[in-house]
């Protein structure tokens, strides 16, 4: 049974992506738990965040004329919708209280880089769906991907004020907001490029035979799986397993946290092309997500 929506959320829409949620909740959460702050500041973060992607959400998921009978609408004539103005009165309000407020001037930057991967994505989206058969590219997604990551920096510098602040016990190279980013960023670009993947496996309606023909056909999983080993083997160098460096227990973690994905991208080689439920893999990429995150977290709370 269906309920009709009415009054100010007749024409709000839910996203239609689900797999975004995850995308943009673990990476704030994932440097929220590192940055170690729970402050104000980072509750607006979050408020700005969810109301940018609501946002985004429902001005994008306006379902075709042809098949609800609704007459389309510019961008403009959806935005001044009520729902609509409320989301985006109540994201600018967060902005600029962060920044104007609480000094979070390095959030500018974040918005910045943030509207221009939006920019892009868009003009890619819609140059694909006039030249190609699914809804968006690869390249597309993995933009996607970049863009709702940067969930990460602006949590951090909302939680402590400045990206690049370093505090005692953070070893591993470099600022630590930065690294749960990267981290953050390697894993989702790899599950995203698995999951096509899979698909596209499955909608080629055609047999593979042998390994040989799924390593041609998937390449692009595995090359960048192998880059992902190698890059923690260098990045961890010091801190591996069995070094006997006091940041063992962290290579340990953050090995543990890529582990379930580079599993998944192995088993590729012999799934392509197999049939399965699109739901069951939704939720098989919520849990790798979930222990990813666990990990990260704990490999930077270790030693410190």
């Amino acid at each position: 049974m269906t309920h009709e929506r009415t009054g100010v959320w007749r024409t709000f829409r839910w996203p239609a992506e689900h797999g975004a949620w995850g995308i943009l909740l673990v990476p704030f959460l994932c440097a929220s738990a590192v940055a170690g702050r729970w402050n104000m500041s980072l509750a607006l973060c979050g408020v700005c965040a969810l109301a940018l992607f609501l946002l985004r959400g429902s001005l994008s998921n306006i379902p075709a004329s042809r098949t609800t009978g609704e007459k389309q609408r510019s961008v403009i004539e959806r935005m001044i919708e009520p729902v609509h103005l409320a989301l985006a009165i109540c994201a600018a309000a967060s902005a600029a209280t962060l920044v104007f407020y609480f000094g979070r001037r390095e959030l500018i930057g974040v918005a910045v880089v943030g509207a221009a991967l939006y920019g892009l994505q868009t003009w890619m989206v819609a140059d694909h769906r006039e030249h190609g058969k699914e809804k968006r590219s690869l390249l597309a997604e993995l933009v996607g991907v970049a863009f709702l990551t940067l969930t990460a920096p602006a949590a951090w510098i909302a939680a402590r004020g400045s990206f690049f602040e370093r505090s005692a016990g953070e070893t591993l190279g470099g600022a630590a907001g930065l690294q749960v980013w990267l981290l953050n960023l390697i894993f989702y670009l790899g599950g995203i490029l698995y999951v096509k993947y899979r698909v596209r496996g499955l909608f080629a309606h055609r047999e593979f035979h042998g390994l040989r023909e799924r390593l041609v056909f998937a390449w692009p999983v595995f090359v960048y799986h192998l880059c992902v080993v190698l890059f923690l083997l260098y990045w961890l160098g010091p801190g591996l397993p069995f070094s006997g460096n006091p940041l063992a227990p962290r290579g340990w973690a953050l090995g543990l946290a890529f582990a379930p994905a580079l599993v998944r991208a192995g088993g590729l080689s012999f799934a392509l092309g197999r049939r399965f439920p699109i739901r069951r893999l939704g939720w098989t990429e919520v849990l790798y997500a979930a222990v990813f995150a666990v990990f990260v977290v704990a490999a930077f709370r270790l030693g410190t």
